[in-house]
């Protein structure tokens, strides 16, 4: 006998059920008995067991997920246990929610789900993903301006740029070192227009490169999971957006990465350049505060169909945007950016002339 979701009709994974065969081999598998879950996507999953899934957010953030923990998953979608989510901060309300109910169909348990709208109107049991949580300033100019802490990715700009240009990069976007999680890792506050830090994403760099070190795993992290704040409602707003209220007149540039804002806000100071922190995070909410301005949107080499589909939708919620397909122009790899392009020539030219010096 399998569990049913009487609301789409559907069975729940063949793991759940029991045995009712004449020969009576005992098995029985019921959905987990946390009675409430939520519909959660990732970007990317991979089953590592019969016991766990390691499953990768949008953000970068790794989880393994015990599979006594998972209800049902369709892809990278899964309907996981509240306990869980709660316990582990990963932000789940306004998600599709089901309810498990016991019931008895003809002798044998069943399993009635109830499935709850993200945001019903009207609704107060999901009025809460409206209560956005938000850092302090004074937590900010604490890490700022207190404790201050050279991080690595400051350490490859100044091989780039003069120290006059990096520091008031850094004074722009409040660009902060840590030793949250890892050593001399960077900190992106997202600050809105309002001068509200809805976060504060931690990243490392190779101080060499300037790229993300990945080895082992993506070293991506948040501050509130440092300070351990499993009740921090993660409410994202688009990075370098306190910056809008500076100069009207400038059109504003939108990437995906924010080091390439930080870097690009030097090579090209008269734009206003801001970033997603992800390809997922180009939505029409996060947009919205930019209402009545030009906004350009230069994706990532290989991403342009993806955000200029993104950006139609976004167009008819009222907002001017373009599509930058400067990149995708270029004999440049899949995942390549404006940086990449920028330094490569930058570096190229510093060549030139050395060779006409010499």
């Amino acid at each position: 006998m399998k569990y049913v979701d009487i609301e789409t009709g559907y069975y729940l994974k063949d793991s759940f059920g029991r045995c009712d065969r004449e020969s009576k081999c005992g098995y029985y598998h019921a959905p987990p008995k946390e009675n409430k879950y939520y519909l959660i996507t990732f970007l990317f999953v991979e089953s590592i067991s019969d016991k766990a899934y390691r499953a990768t957010e949008s953000n970068g953030h790794l989880h393994f997920i015990p599979t006594s923990q998972v209800l049902d998953k369709n892809g990278n979608s899964f309907w996981i246990t509240e306990w869980w989510l709660k316990t582990n901060g990963i932000a789940y309300l306004g998600h599709q929610s089901k309810n498990i109910v016991s019931n008895k169909v003809g002798g044998s348990a069943v399993a009635t789900i109830a499935t709850a709208s993200p945001v019903a109107a009207g609704a107060t049991a999901l009025s809460e993903p409206d209560k956005a949580s938000f850092h302090s300033l004074k937590l900010l100019d604490q890490l700022y301006n207190e404790e201050p802490v050279t991080e690595n990715l400051e350490v490859y700009l100044n091989t780039l740029f003069t120290e006059k240009q990096v520091f008031k990069a850094k004074q722009n976007y409040l660009l902060t070192g840590t030793t949250m999680f890892w050593n001399k890792a960077t900190i992106f506050w997202q600050i809105d227009q309002n001068e509200k830090v809805h976060a504060g994403k931690i990243m490392l760099y190779d101080s060499s490169t300037g790229k993300r070190i990945k080895k082992s795993y993506n070293h991506i992290n948040w501050v509130h999971k440092a300070l351990k704040e499993p009740d921090f409602n993660l409410n994202q707003c688009l990075f370098g957006l306190h910056r809008i209220k500076e100069d009207y007149s400038k059109s504003i540039a939108i990437v995906e990465s924010e080091k390439t804002a930080i870097i690009m806000s030097i090579i090209v100071p008269d734009v206003l350049w801001l970033a997603t922190g992800s390809k997922q995070n180009l939505k029409t909410r996060l947009l919205e505060p930019l209402a009545g301005r030009k906004i350009v949107l230069y994706p990532d080499k290989g991403e342009y169909e993806n955000w200029r589909s993104k950006a139609e939708v976004i167009k008819k919620n009222g907002l001017k945007v373009e599509v930058s397909d400067f990149l995708e122009e270029l004999p440049l790899k899949p995942g390549a950016d404006l940086v990449d392009y920028y330094i490569s020539s930058l570096r190229e030219n510093a060549g030139n002339a050395g060779n006409a010096h010499s």
